[in-house]
């Protein structure tokens, strides 16, 4: 398709800044809402070619939920959840509407119109244009919707495409700070965390830290705030052996003289007491990685019980403003057998991925952590900026 006109982000508010609290405002200039924007609007056009490719409009001429659409294009059960994503996307850009619920709920959704043209390599081309920083969101959506038809037939798992061993590299560049759009997670979950370590001496446990992207955040900002020399331990954990090392080379030689240890602890795992015995640590750090345990209110259970009295459980996390709200990070991660397959209850984790600032506050509150904060104020954002799909949750242990 030709003759796209530019994409214009949604005019940010110009109080927006007025409610980012801790948060320094300059990360998030036009510049930055409109790199998410593009991204956003490119996995909406996705879902458009997607739509096509599996011949969903034909079928959704009548009210169906995914599982009964699923059935009537015969797709395996396994494609559900990111059939589901598709069909939020769909519904959110207008393409569908919601048309009562199936007999578990879930909504059913039927087509209102004609279908739009897609125009991803125009969107592709004016991403790139604008910061070629977004090019890792931009290749992972491709992979994504390339993966869609073969997962639709059973032809194939998430896990066998996305993560082979030959797109390390780019998952790599995906979680890392020179990913603008990925990265403002690990800058919002520093802030909060610095803001919330205690005076004098403190230990750090850190969960799922991957690369190393959100550790080299947390450290450089305690070096500016002159407090390195405070962390009496750093504990850096991350279950995969070739991204604990790779942190490790990276920390060791930015950082040296600060007492890192690394170890690989799973969020899904009691956590090893010779390693981490209970009530150690003055703060526990953790970026896009809490929503993916099995079993969330006993991982968060857990967690707790390593803090000391008076210390924080911050969890950078990428949150859905509203329920249903599409985010284009979940169009590849839906495809994920380990993002999906998780203990869901309807109202402390009424579904898999990302959740709401509600239901992250009643999983907080029922671990027992208290106060609970959300790093900026989403509950008000969410009224002025509906793109802003990042903050950290922060919950402290009694004292």
């Amino acid at each position: 398709m030709t003759g796209m006109p530019a994409f214009i982000a949604t005019p940010s508010p110009p109080d927006l800044a007025g409610v980012l609290g801790e948060l320094p405002p300059e990360p998030f200039s036009e510049h930055f809402q409109l790199c998410v924007e593009l991204v956003e609007r490119y996995a909406g056009d996705w879902a458009l070619a997607l739509a096509a490719e599996l011949a969903l409009a034909p079928a959704l001429a009548d009210a169906l939920s995914a599982n009964e659409l699923a059935a009537r294009r015969g797709f395996v059960p396994g494609f559900v959840p990111a059939l589901q994503g598709l069909l939020r996307r769909l519904a959110a850009d207008g393409v569908l509407a919601v048309a009562g619920q199936d007999g578990t709920g879930a909504p059913r959704y039927r087509a209102v119109g004609p279908w739009p043209s897609e125009h991803r390599a125009e969107l592709r081309a004016q991403g790139l244009a604008t910061d070629p920083g977004i090019a890792p969101s931009l290749e992972l959506l491709d992979l994504a919707g390339g993966l869609y038809p073969p997962l639709a037939r059973g032809e194939v798992r998430g896990e066998q495409v996305l993560l082979g061993a030959g797109h390390v590299g780019l998952w790599g560049e995906y979680f890392s700070n020179r990913h603008p759009v990925y990265a403002i997670n690990n800058v919002i979950a520093a802030v909060a965390a610095l803001t919330r370590a205690p005076a004098g001496r403190f230990a750090v446990l850190e969960l799922g830290a991957g690369a190393g992207s959100a550790t080299e955040e947390l450290l450089a900002r305690l070096e500016q705030a002159g407090r390195l020399g405070d962390l009496t331990r750093y504990e850096v954990t991350e279950p995969s052996t070739f991204f604990r090392r790779r942190a490790e080379r990276a920390l060791r030689s930015r950082f040296p003289g600060v007492p890192l240890s690394f170890s690989a602890l799973d969020i899904d795992l009691p956590l090893d007491a010779t390693a981490t015995a209970a009530g150690e640590f003055d703060l526990v750090f953790a970026v896009n990685v809490l929503h993916v345990a099995r079993d969330l209110p006993a991982a968060l259970a857990r967690l707790r019980e390593r803090l000391a009295p008076g210390g924080w459980l911050v969890g950078g996390e990428c949150i859905r403003l509203f329920p249903g709200q599409p985010i284009a990070a979940e169009m590849v991660f839906l495809a994920l057998e380990g993002f999906v397959g998780v203990e869901l209850d309807p109202e402390r984790r009424p579904e898999p991925g990302f959740l709401t600032p509600e239901v992250w506050r009643r999983l907080f509150t029922g671990a027992g952590l208290a106060p609970v904060e959300l790093v900026p104020d989403l509950e008000r954002i969410r009224d002025l900026y509906p793109f802003f799909n990042s903050g950290a949750i922060c919950g402290r242990r009694p004292l």
